[in-house]
């Protein structure tokens, strides 16, 4: 028993590592596209339709409201629960893992597309904006090693509503 705890502990740290290490590099990235803007944009403006840029605004919108629900779905109690009782605590780090990652690539396209749109625009502080919802999404999704660890315990020791209340966080 003790060494599975054990076990179970090392997986943990070295799967929060990588998604922690996911979501700052995808933030580096979104500083990066940031301090890029602020150089290229204004010498480097496109022929646009100004129909693609809101298109563009517009799709920002829906991801950054798809992640937050995508993360609220696949961290929900009745999810995790399951998820533990099928494929155990490996199977949940991973299911906490992987969340991470796909909310964090959703906050590098949010990103991304960003800077698409500063190029079309020539207006700096649209990449200045948008990366600020990007950062949003980031932050919102950075995984938290105490949530992590709640959430196995809860699915090792078998408490049957531990599971989902510590990734979601706890209302007082």
């Amino acid at each position: 028993m003790s060494q599975t705890v054990e076990s179970t502990q090392d997986e943990l740290a070295r799967r929060h590592r990588a998604a922690a290490r996911v979501v700052a590099a995808v933030f580096l990235f979104t500083l990066v596209l940031v301090a890029l803007a602020l150089g290229v944009a204004s010498r480097l403006p496109l022929d646009f339709d100004p129909t693609v840029a809101n298109a563009l605004r517009l799709a920002i919108v829906f991801l950054g409201v798809g992640a937050v629900v995508f993360r609220r779905t696949r961290f929900s109690a009745m999810r995790l629960r399951d998820i533990a009782a099928l494929r155990g605590a490996s199977g949940l780090l991973e299911t906490l893992q992987w969340t991470t990652i796909y909310v964090a690539l959703v906050g590098g396209v949010v990103a991304l597309l960003g800077f698409v749109i500063s190029l079309m625009t020539g207006v700096w502080t649209d990449m200045l904006y948008l990366g600020v919802i990007a950062a949003a999404v980031l932050l919102y999704c950075y995984p938290r090693r105490a949530a992590w660890q709640s959430v196995v315990a809860g699915a090792v020791e078998g408490e049957p509503g531990e599971a989902g209340r510590a990734a979601k966080g706890t209302i007082a």
